[in-house]
């Protein structure tokens, strides 16, 4: 199951102000909407937001670090909301993912983002915790109640599932490079739905309770 993003501890030095890690993080926004990921620095951030590269390193350690908490605190959680149907739960997941991944900075931000992850164990393990936890949970969420309402099986592989509606988007967007057409949300759910159909017998005695 998802684990709780991670808490920092502070190093020694003067308590941080936190009044900058709000400007800090809208400075880093601002120059990944501009410049991308590669045209992204310490100094253009601190110069940005008129603070010392001190007042930075003292909240991130490095620039993949300030980028995945910029990440977390802007981008917002997939929604799911409590339809009563899980495809359509899933559907309003899938169609926020086609969204951010069809925007300029998704696409200008993650490849580069990516690569520091891979050659980072420990930022990849503060990505996965800040920033792809959080948005698993409204996922789980969505899955859990299809299968109270018998739409589902029981034990089903939830972070396999998260897995299977998320991957084909970022290999079409990333990878490929194209543009995703608003029907890959329901393709998706679809597909995934349809490989873990209920027990009708189970389904026909959860009706009728």
């Amino acid at each position: 199951m998802a684990t709780a993003p991670t808490t920092r501890k502070r190093g020694p030095g003067r308590p941080r102000n936190q009044d900058y890690d709000g400007v800090i993080l809208d400075a880093t926004m601002a120059i990944l909407a501009e410049d991308g990921y590669t045209g992204l620095t310490i100094d253009g951030v601190a110069a940005r937001a008129k603070v010392g590269r001190p007042t930075i390193y003292r909240r991130w350690p490095s620039k993949p670090a300030l980028v995945v908490a910029a990440l977390a605190r802007s981008t917002g959680l997939a929604p799911a909301p409590d339809t009563g149907s899980v495809r359509e739960d899933l559907l309003a997941v899938q169609r926020h993912q086609v969204r951010l991944m069809n925007s300029d900075g998704f696409r200008r931000i993650t490849p580069g983002l990516v690569a520091d992850l891979v050659a980072d164990p420990e930022l990849a393990r503060t990505y996965l915790d800040q920033y792809i936890a959080p948005r698993r949970r409204s996922v789980w969420d969505a899955l859990d109640r299809g299968i109270a309402r018998g739409e589902l099986p029981p034990g089903i592989d939830h972070a396999f599932i998260s897995d299977l509606l998320t991957g084909p988007l970022f290999y079409r967007a990333l990878v490929r490079g194209e543009h995703l057409e608003p029907e890959a949300a329901e393709r998706t759910v679809d597909v995934v739905l349809a490989a873990h159909q209920p027990n009708p017998a189970l389904k026909r005695a959860a009706d009728t309770r």
